[in-house]
């Protein structure tokens, strides 16, 4: 299906009280409302919330929420209203981590792309599909906090949601085709409540980057005295912190650390640092690998397996059932069932409906393709309780 163009929508700059009155009475007024938004963790080390495109009747609202306005009535007339979006989650986890943020309904176009089998689902290669467009990618890394903002930058921003009205209702009517409206509809609600829950960092987990688990202590303790030297920096001069010491940098002092003694070389750190940062990263180097080595992380312990471990090819008949059903509906196999559900729901045995349902922690249209597939697979292997 190829889509005409979309509407010449016209676009507001909003950073006075009234102009954000103006986006307000036009979101009230809208049956549904388009969203986008832009951040810039990127670039900075607190990241925040620098621009959202408001798409609500004829107009794009771009709304820039570093004018220090008032956003709660926007965000309350927001919350009441159906909003589509693509690619949710992000934005979502923003404005609820930022603002409190809770969205009455959503539709989301990626997540409705991946449920009618689509393996590129990403907004450029939606755009290309149905409108036969290809979207720059020239802003994809700029950095949204810039003020004034340059012209190209806003035009890319607002651009986006000018397809979203055609996308959405052309993806409502494959689904409805398919019979998946409801699935869509489902997901979304569970998208809600899963960006609800704000994520903790573990700060004793935050330093053991990838690749660290082979580590002794004293490798352990270079590398963690490196992090914290980075991460403060990078604080103090708000930035990410990779801008100012790639990890890989970090992960090449622990491979060299011996257990004892002085390493037989240094890496070499990049020449763009400033000599008072590359002397920080050496002493805390240095101090860290002759500190008191009862002050030395200690590796992570390999985890351990289930107490109860399911029977391996009941695991098997389960992802061979699960991958049958994917296959015939054109899905990937781990929208109906990731690993670890497959893993839980094998744990219970099978014995009992309720039980696998508090184990899976379904959606409703993934209990109705899986739970009598499954119980039936789980019968041979089955002993009396």
């Amino acid at each position: 299906m190829t889509l005409p163009a979309p509407k010449p929508y016209s676009r507001e700059w909003v950073d006075t009280p009234a102009s954000l009155k103006r986006a307000v009475a036009a979101v009230e007024k809208a049956k549904r409302v388009y969203f986008d938004l832009e951040a810039d963790s990127m670039h900075h080390y607190y990241a925040k919330i620098c621009l959202m495109q408001v798409l609500a009747g004829e107009t794009c609202y771009a709304v820039d929420p570093l004018a220090g306005l008032d956003l709660k009535p926007l965000l309350a007339a927001l919350a009441q209203k159906p909003l589509v979006l693509h690619g949710a989650d992000y934005d979502l986890r923003m404005l609820y981590q930022q603002h409190g943020f809770r969205p009455k309904e959503i539709f989301d176009t990626m997540l409705a792309a991946q449920l009618l089998g689509r393996t590129s689902f990403g907004l450029a290669a939606l755009v290309k599909e149905f409108y036969g467009v290809t979207l720059g990618k020239e802003a994809q890394k700029a950095d949204w906090s810039r003020r004034p903002m340059p012209e190209a930058m806003l035009e890319y921003a607002v651009q986006d949601t000018f397809f979203l009205p055609g996308l959405h209702e052309a993806l409502v009517l494959e689904l409805e085709s398919k019979g998946r409206l409801e699935w869509a509809h489902e997901s979304c609600e569970a998208l809600i409540r899963a960006t609800e829950r704000i994520r903790e960092i573990d700060p004793d987990a935050a330093w053991r980057l990838v690749g660290s688990a082979k580590y002794a202590p004293r490798q352990l303790a270079a590398l963690k005295a490196l992090w914290d030297f980075r991460e403060s920096l990078a604080q103090a001069r708000d930035v990410p912190g990779y801008k100012i010491l790639p990890s890989e940098i970090m992960l090449r002092f622990a491979d060299i650390t011996p257990r004892e003694g002085k390493p037989e070389q240094i890496p070499r750190l990049p020449s763009r640092l400033e000599p008072e940062v590359r002397d920080g990263f050496l002493h805390a180097y240095d101090k860290a690998i002759h500190g008191d080595p009862k002050e030395w992380p200690k590796p992570v312990p390999l985890l351990r397996k289930p107490v109860k471990s399911p029977h391996p090819d009941l695991l098997a008949d389960l992802r061979k059932a699960r991958d049958g059903i994917a296959a015939n509906l054109h899905l990937d196999p781990s929208l109906l069932a990731p690993r670890a559900v497959m893993l839980a729901v094998a744990l219970t045995g099978l014995y009992a409906p309720e039980e696998v349902r508090e184990a899976a922690k379904w959606m409703r249209w993934q209990e109705n393709l899986l739970l009598e597939p499954w119980l039936e697979a789980a019968k041979r292997y089955q002993k009396p309780r």
